[in-house]
């Protein structure tokens, strides 16, 4: 089966977006460049703040990314584990990943020391960035199980030594509260949605009722403010969070959207969708209507638009829904699917009386998941349209290896500016007074950091929980 270029494209765009945005200029641009929960200038936190951001909607399209990845490589699990019990090999692989990444969370933090002083520290956050090499390293088939052996025992011995040793010159804590929250918050989105789609694969009137399930729950818990009553208790923060459940109204749908691309994909003559259309030089209004009504979506939601939002989401997903089935039939499936999900969204949003990231609602979940599909649907024609770009090749590359992605700006890419002492260009580079200049700063920053990140995986140098 082929890769699919068009989901590592996306996710790519959503890292980039997630990296991006912790490093644009600090309280000094509009608050749609920010989270809407966290406003300028001062970027204090406010629960009663309603409405979306585009930084609102790059974890939730992660979240998908990876929920359509789980039916493709679920599938080429299945029949690597031909002859075997299928059911033992298949949860102990998901079990070792959803271990892998739950490490992960940690990891990367207490290997990081890059706030404190001095060049020292600098250079063991670089150390701590190449020791997770050994760990995370993706070996080839034709390696022996002694070389991984070695490698992974090695890699263990060398991060445990730097981080005892952070601890002691650096004074970093060693806490169990310290994890990175999107990586935690993945890790128990993965090992649930894992399963769910395991034992529903062939049967998709169970993965509905689950979901039917979930949804209820949510319904119930929300209201109630559950979620950040146990947030608030030390003791099980570290290893229960209620949002890991409410997100998987975003993963459970995009499972469905990926059995759809693995069957696709799986066909003996593998078509592009956009080159299937039996018109394609008339599907252009297809990708150009959904792109808008995307437009529309963060505009409404933004500005708090709700009532208006709910008839035009029934008119241009109606829209979209018909030129995809005229023109592109292989989205038919697709686009019903983002059309229930954002109509029932925007109908939500005023049963709930808002949309909220924290906390997560069940329109913020729904209308997200909608927005995602339609990106990848985008996606298919940009792949289409410039796949053997630079563009492509950047976001596609470091989309294809996301684990390193996500942290090589942060652990590698600026504490190598720190040495080196180009980070003075880097800080020149953002002038006082000057904050749009900051912001091309960022991207260009980010992008580099993607570059790097996409040129190993080119080498086929992958991190792999």
């Amino acid at each position: 089966m082929k890769r699919y270029l068009s989901l590592d494209f996306l996710r790519g765009v959503s890292i980039f977006g997630m990296v991006f945005s912790a490093i644009i200029p600090y309280g000094v641009l509009p608050a749609w460049m920010y989270h809407i929960q966290n406003p300028p200038p001062h970027h204090k936190f406010d629960m009663s703040v309603s409405g979306i951001s585009w930084v609102d909607l790059v974890f939730p399209v992660f979240i998908f990314c990876m929920g359509v990845a789980i039916p493709l490589s679920g599938r080429r699990r299945l029949e690597a584990a031909a002859g075997r019990d299928i059911s033992l090999s298949y949860t102990g692989d998901v079990l070792v990943r959803f271990f892998m990444l739950w490490l992960f969370s940690y990891l990367y933090v207490l290997l990081n020391f890059s706030t404190a002083p001095g060049w020292w520290a600098q250079l063991v956050t670089v150390a701590g960035f190449l020791s997770l090499f050994p760990l995370y390293l993706q070996f080839s088939k034709s390696a022996g199980s002694k070389i991984k052996l070695f490698s992974r025992v090695g890699g263990a011995l060398l991060i445990t030594a730097l981080i005892a040793y952070g601890h002691f010159r650096f004074e970093e804590v060693i806490s169990l509260n310290r994890s990175g929250i999107i990586i935690f918050l993945l890790a128990f989105l993965y090992l649930f949605g894992a399963l769910i789609w395991y034992f529903t694969r062939d049967n998709l009137k169970w993965r509905l009722i689950l979901f039917l399930g979930i949804l209820l729950f949510t319904a119930v818990t929300i209201p109630m403010g559950l979620q950040p009553k146990l947030y608030a208790v030390e003791e099980i923060r570290w290893f229960f969070n209620m949002e890991y459940i409410y997100f998987l109204l975003i993963l459970i749908p995009a499972t469905y959207v990926g059995d759809l691309i693995q069957i696709r994909l799986s066909q003996e003559k593998v078509s592009d969708p956009v080159e299937s259309s039996s018109t394609p030089k008339r599907t252009g209004i297809l990708y150009r209507t959904i792109f808008i009504y995307i437009l529309w979506l963060m505009f409404a939601l933004y500005k708090g638009l709700y009532f208006a939002n709910i008839f035009v989401t029934l008119f241009a997903t109606a829209v979209i829904y018909y030129l995809a089935k005229e023109r592109v039939s292989v989205y038919s499936k697709e686009t019903i699917t983002a059309a229930l999900l954002s109509f029932t969204g925007s109908v939500a949003i005023l049963l709930e009386g808002s949309i909220t990231k924290s906390p997560c609602t069940i329109s913020y979940c729904f209308i997200t998941s909608s927005i995602a599909i339609y990106l990848l649907i985008i996606s298919d024609w940009v792949i289409n349209k410039i796949r053997d770009s630079y563009v492509v090749r950047i976001f596609a590359g470091a989309g294809s290896n996301p684990l390193m992605s996500y942290i090589a700006f942060g652990s590698f890419v600026m504490p190598l500016f720190k040495l080196t002492g180009f980070v003075y260009i880097y800080q020149a580079a953002y002038p006082e007074g000057y904050p749009w200049i900051g912001v091309l700063r960022a991207a260009v920053a980010v992008i580099f950091t993607m570059a790097i990140v996409a040129k190993m995986s080119e080498r086929r140098i992958f991190w792999r929980a």
